[in-house]
């Protein structure tokens, strides 16, 4: 059976750590939201940078965008919430990032 010194596993580890850590530093974070657009039912998705990202935190949204125009009450099991901002919505699940919809002219406004 062949067997690796210790130090070399111990080195190994250490290289392939350092690698994977440079490598996470230049993938690019980007906050968008998916746009679903209707035109002579056909569906296009578009982004957005800036917006709420799937799985951000309420608070975080909050510390990021400040407080919303409207918060609408909390339905179902799991609890969906919905806030309104200017210009766009957010909707969470329990207190996670769900979808965020950007307003515009085919965006239907719903109590």
């Amino acid at each position: 059976m062949l067997t690796c010194p210790r130090s070399l596993t111990a080195a190994s580890a250490v290289a392939m750590l350092l690698a994977t850590t440079a490598l996470a530093t230049f993938v690019p974070s980007e906050a968008h939201a998916e746009i679903l657009r209707g035109t002579d039912g056909d569906f296009q998705v578009q982004t957005r940078d800036g917006l709420p990202e799937r799985g951000q935190s309420q608070s975080s949204v909050r510390g990021q965008h400040g407080e919303p125009a409207q918060r609408h009450p909390t339905v179902g099991d799991p609890p969906i919430t919905r806030w309104d901002y200017d210009d766009f919505s957010v909707v969470f699940e329990g207190e996670y990032v769900l979808h965020s919809i950007v307003h515009g002219e085919q965006t239907p406004r719903r109590p």
